[in-house]
This record gives C-alpha cells, structure tokens and sequence, in this order.
C-alpha cells in the first residue's frame, strides 16, 4: 500500500491519462453537456442529481484504488472536469464537498473489509484522510478557475459606472476609465430571483452578469447579487418588443426563472426610472406575479393599490371577516387565480359546482361584494392584491 508521502507526490504531479487507462474506466464526466446543450430551469436538478451521482462514484472508487495502489491520475482528471461543469451549472461550492465526503465514505467503508488487520484498517484511512485533503484542495481551485471572471477590475469599473448612474452622478470620468461609452438612453431591468433565500448562491449571480455581457455585451451595464439587482441596457442595443426574448435568455443562461420589470429613459433620468422600476418590482413580487418581464403599465394598478392611505386600508379591511373562515378564503383566492372558471375552480378544490356555488354565495353574505358580479370581483381582486402586498411587507 502506498504510503501517505507518495501518495500525495502522485496528487501533486501533472495528470497524464493514458489511453488504457481511459478505457478502462471512461468518462462519463468528460462528455457532459455544456451549458448551451442543457434544457433550461425544468432540467437543472436532473441534472445536477446526475452529476453529483457521478462525483460520488467516482470518490469511491478512488478511494479504493488507493488501498489497491491503483493510479489517481484518471480519477483525479474526471474530478476536476466535474468540479468544472459544477460552477457551471451555478452550484454552490459546499454541495460538491458534500458529494466528495459522501464518496470517500463509502470507500472507507470498503476498506474496512478489505483490510486484512485492524492496523492494515487504520493505516488505510489515515492515508484516505489525506488524499481527501488533496482532492478538496484541487477541485477547489478547478470549481474557482471555471466561475465567470466576471470580477475582474474591468468588470469592477462598470459596477461603479452602473452605480454612477442610479444615483444620478457625473459619470463621463467613470466612462473613460471603464472604456464604456454612455449612451443617451437606456433600458432599465430590475429584476430578482424568486425562491427562498437558501436556493440563491453567489455563482449564479455571477453567471447572470456573465450571461448579460455574452448576451449585450460590455455597454451593458449591471449591478447585480444573490437576489437580483438591476441591469442598464443601451436602447440601440436591443429593441423594446426583444426584451421579453433577453429575459428567456438570461432564464436560460442561469437555470432559473425571474421577475423582472422593465423602463425606458433618458440617461439624465435614470435615477428616477431605477426607484420607478424598484417599487414596480416590490409590488409585483408581493403580489405573487408569473415570474416574466414586465411594464410599468402592466403594474400600474397594482402599484396604485398598494400605495398608503384611506383606500388601501378599505381594501385591506374588507377581507378580514374572511379570516374566520380559512376555507372561504382559499376558495375565493383559487378562484380568482383560475379566472372564475367555476369547473376549474371546483376540480381543484375537489368538490361539486353546487358547493363552489354555495360558497361563492357565502362569500357575498360575509364581505358585501358578490364574486358573481363585475363589480363585486374587481373589489374582491383589488383587495387581495392590497393583501399580498401589506402581509409581505409586515413580514419584511
């Protein structure tokens, strides 16, 4: 059995795969999909089960090989490939570490049988405690080198210049630095991730930067973290009627589906268009909107709901009789999000027509405003959107 000094000379040497070697155990790692090739947000955990599968065969098996004395290099190679299309995909750094120790456990595990000692046993996984250092140090590096260099002080310059503009400051000297030029006008995105907290990493908002650049390329300026941010595209640069195709394409590019709300204006007025399209997007997100691109005019209303004072809270109070009756409630919110198609609404609550009927009729009798009629539901609608609104922002 090697010992843990060659074993960590072998780690430290340039990889050289031979043929034989790939033959006998061939990559599945190499011939993955970039990420041109992957579908979109439906396939990227499939896709991510099935590379973590791998990682971790493969951690086992090199656990193995190092108990029998077997070549590293091969193994090693798919791994770093692995750690390659992991920041690929956008996944956090922890999660490969997880599927590393998970497979070197379950080499150590085969170890123990194959030992021929108790001694035999510890010596072995002394020697696996180190080789799994070495891996973590060199799949570290190979996950780093693959995130977009979206950081470098190019980039860096442009975040500045982005910021320059929000704020409404002098910018031209920040444009000759970056080698941007400002263009008279702009269209403004701001846009966030929807999702809970924990399913947002820094990787994928370094590919969203990364997929804006590839898409506008470097006039294209953005401010953007973990939740989202705002992005500032030159008006030349794409049409208004191919913003709804950008927003598909960074969906695309990063995995993910966003909210974003879009606002055309001139340069001067870009600090002012930034709040505009930030308070859109509040609302939108508190209202629980379809996850696309949107106007200002398609949120006007939703905005001017959602505004403080005597109006919003009569909206807001004509739902509170319904809070003693949590069923009325939620069939009311169904039925309003199916359209008040009566035979949708009844299929998804599982019951008869007669009693969505019954309870629509309830609902009238408790709130004052009959969902049955134009009037009653638009009253209904506004108030459940004034709802959403305040509830988030109690929370938040």
């Amino acid at each position: 059995m090697s010992s843990s000094v060659e074993q960590s000379q072998t780690l430290t040497r340039p990889v050289e795969v031979s043929g034989a070697r790939e033959r006998e155990r061939p990559s599945r790692i190499e011939a993955w999909p970039g990420p041109s090739r992957r579908a979109a947000a439906g396939a990227a955990r499939t896709e991510f089960e099935a590379l973590r599968a791998e990682v971790v065969r493969v951690c086992t098996d090199l656990a193995v090989d190092g108990f029998r004395g077997q070549d590293f290099a091969p193994a090693l190679h798919e791994l770093e490939l692995a750690a390659r299309h992991w920041a690929t995909l956008g996944l956090d750094l922890d999660r490969l570490q997880q599927a590393i120790h998970t497979g070197f456990r379950r080499g150590a595990e085969r170890l123990t049988q194959l030992a021929r000692t108790p001694s035999e046993a510890v010596a072995a996984l002394r020697d696996q405690l180190d080789l799994l250092e070495s891996v973590h140090v060199r799949l570290t590096r190979a996950y780093s080198h693959q995130l977009p260099t979206t950081t470098s002080h190019i980039h860096a310059a442009t975040r500045t210049l982005a910021v320059a503009l929000l704020r409404g400051e002098h910018a031209d000297p920040l444009a000759r630095y970056s080698g941007v030029a400002i263009s008279t006008r702009y269209h403004l995105i701001a846009l966030e991730i929807p999702g809970p907290v924990k399913s947002r990493s820094a990787a994928i908002a370094s590919r969203l930067e990364a997929a804006v650049i590839r898409r506008c390329g470097p006039r294209a300026l953005s401010l953007l973290g973990v939740e989202g941010g705002t992005v500032l595209i030159p008006e030349d640069l794409v049409a208004e009627d191919d913003l709804g195709e950008l927003i598909r394409d960074l969906e695309t590019g990063i995995g993910r589906a966003v909210v974003a709300v879009a606002v055309t204006a001139a340069t001067s007025d870009i600090a002012d268009a930034g709040r505009q399209a930030h308070d859109f997007l509040d609302v939108a997100i508190a209202t629980r909107v379809e996850p696309r691109l949107y106007r200002s005019s398609e949120l006007s209303l939703y905005y001017q709901l959602t505004r403080p004072g005597p109006a919003r809270d009569a909206l807001s109070a004509l739902l509170s009789p319904l809070e003693d009756y949590p069923e009325l409630a939620h069939t009311l919110i169904t039925h309003l999000a199916n359209d008040t198609n009566r035979r949708r609404t009844a299929s998804e609550l599982n019951v008869h027509t007669n009693t969505l009927d019954y309870r629509l009729k309830r609902i009238h009798q408790i709130t004052g405003c009959d969902p049955c009629t134009a009037a009653g539901l638009w009253r209904l609608r506004s108030a459940l959107i004034v709802r959403s609104y305040t509830q988030r922002s109690s929370v938040t």
